[in-house]
């Protein structure tokens, strides 16, 4: 969630290790539906990559080549 990566993004200085991108795996989803986020764990994603990307690092968010088979999920339906 939005606190767990902001620590672990903090534990990198605070130890002195250098890194430049940090991963989020598809629990960053709303639902396991790629392109969306879980709002509640990541209640404000943009601010989250400004204030990594302040710091010269970047956020990946994983993506895997499928969709999520569901008709609430607009990726999908226009698939």
């Amino acid at each position: 969630d939005d606190a767990d990566t902001r620590q672990v993004d903090a534990s990198f200085d605070a130890y002195d290790l250098p890194y430049d991108v940090i991963w989020l795996d598809i629990e960053h989803t709303d639902g396991k539906k790629y392109f969306t986020w879980d709002l509640k764990k990541f209640p404000d994603p943009e601010k989250l990559q400004r204030d990594i990307a302040s710091r010269g690092r970047k956020v990946v968010t994983i993506v895997d080549p499928h969709i999520k088979r569901d008709d609430g999920y607009s990726i999908h339906k226009e698939a």
